[in-house]
């Protein structure tokens, strides 16, 4: 049965991709048969390359080589589907997903948004990482003014869910601010009730590639063991 690692962020444009796609490479290379998987993604017109691909590029994967579901509008896949005129059906997504899964030894489910931003009315990326039974959830978030209380917001909804991060990785920003290089110490002292978690906190530098992310994401919890 393969391992599930759900990638879910505290806000869109984070980095949840590029995360993503460094432990997917960074798995490969540790010898596992890793398959990533973006369930939901919006914003695409066409056939408009999109997250989907760049995850299947960096297992090298035949199969998904693109999102489960597409939704045109840049919106949250709830929203985006109404607007389409597409019902969404996370249970068979999460049937699929298994189905993928399957002769693999880790699945990386890639969110869209953050936490709570709502796949259907009714679900979100908690939900279907506690459908597959997901022991393993990187918590991705920026490294600038705000991340704490964003932060520290999703790991007690995720806690509250039973699925207490592996790891939180900071995103370095583009333009960083003076709070940037800061914010994983302070993270570590306001999550100490939290155990592991505060111990789990990672930088990842601006990077040019997922190559050069992979190095930095071979040390994350979900890169060994299970």
């Amino acid at each position: 049965m393969a391992r599930y690692v759900v990638v879910t962020a505290t806000d869109t444009g984070v980095g949840k991709t590029l995360v993503s796609t460094g432990l997917a490479r960074a798995l490969v290379a540790a010898g596992e048969r890793v398959v990533a998987i973006k369930p939901f993604e919006t914003g695409l017109v066409g056939d408009e390359r999109g997250d989907g691909e760049a995850l299947a590029a960096a297992t090298g994967q035949v199969e998904p080589r693109r999102a489960l579901v597409r939704l045109r509008d840049p919106l949250t896949p709830a929203l985006a589907a109404e607007r389409e005129g597409v019902v969404l059906d996370v249970a068979a997504v999460t049937a699929r997903i298994r189905g993928l899964a399957a002769g693999f030894d880790t699945a990386i489910v890639e969110g869209a948004g953050g936490v709570l931003s709502p796949l259907t009315w009714t679900a979100d990326i908690v939900s279907l990482a506690r459908d597959l039974g997901a022991k393993h959830v990187v918590l991705v978030a920026a490294d600038k003014l705000g991340t704490l209380s964003l932060t520290h917001t999703a790991v007690k909804c995720l806690v509250d869910a039973g699925l207490t991060p592996s790891a939180i990785v900071l995103s370095a920003p583009s333009s960083p601010d003076l709070s940037t290089g800061t914010n994983a110490a302070v993270l570590r002292r306001r999550l100490a009730g939290h155990g592991a978690v505060a111990e789990n906190i990672i930088e990842l530098p601006r990077v040019t590639s997922d190559e050069e992310a992979a190095r930095v994401l071979a040390k994350l919890p979900p890169a060994g063991g299970q």
